[in-house]
């Protein structure tokens, strides 16, 4: 199961970033955008999307679970967390920094809700 759930991350990701142009150079390296563009990947969804943002207070259990597989390291620390809801589709998980998705996690929903309730609190 984890490396279909790689291999699913993988290929989303190869998929959003080969139609993608490359960031225009800024010549700040911090502010350079290291994956897609956030308006730019929310087109990729085919129905009504809702989405579901975290801020700095709740990355611990989203980094960790980036890190629980064999993923290369974020490219950055990321600004935000955001959680992609389409309806009968698994979840996607988007690292975002400043107006970039730099990282993106396809996760079942039943596999997310076991990894945080423990983490944030929840035992139910």
């Amino acid at each position: 199961m984890p490396h279909r759930l790689l291999a699913t991350t993988l290929l989303l990701m190869v998929a959003l970033l080969s139609t993608t142009p490359a960031a225009e150079p800024t010549g700040d390296a911090d502010s350079a955008c290291h994956g897609v563009a956030i308006a730019l990947f929310e087109r990729r969804f085919a129905g009504h999307v809702r989405r579901y943002a975290f801020g700095p207070a709740m990355f611990g259990p989203f980094i960790e679970l980036w890190r629980a597989e064999l993923r290369p390291d974020l490219p950055s620390s990321p600004e935000q967390v955001t959680i992609y809801a389409e309806s009968g589709q698994s979840l996607v998980i988007g690292y975002q920094k400043g107006d970039c998705v730099m990282a993106l996690l396809s996760v079942e929903r039943q596999r997310l809700w076991q990894w945080l309730r423990p983490r944030i609190g929840w035992l139910v």
